[in-house]
């Protein structure tokens, strides 16, 4: 019963939970890339505010940290399958176990 109340409450105030922010950034990132325009931490945090009115709002480092867990970084569009990339530096790079 509380679970359903606080889904609706939250669903009424506008806020969503952690998995959902991070699935919004995801698909607005893989969207602002597709269409060519500025698809970084800052600029998606610009485009999450003007457009979509997320609550709460990710802070710049905490978008960096999911599109680097998505392997949205670098002009990359995601992880592949056994792909084992040299090329990208230390920063972007996770562990198998933690992509998305």
């Amino acid at each position: 019963m509380r679970t359903e109340l606080d889904k609706a409450t939250r669903a009424g105030a506008g806020l969503r939970s952690p998995a959902e922010v991070e699935q919004i950034v995801v698909l607005e990132r893989l969207h602002l890339y597709n269409q060519s325009l500025p698809c970084g931490a800052a600029a998606l945090r610009r485009h999450l505010r003007q457009h979509d009115h997320i609550q709460p709002l990710p802070s710049v480092r905490q978008i960096g940290q999911v599109l680097t867990r998505y392997g949205l970084t670098h002009g990359r569009t995601g992880w592949y399958a056994g792909e084992e990339p040299d090329w990208i530096p230390a920063s972007a790079s996770i562990p198998n176990g933690e992509r998305r």
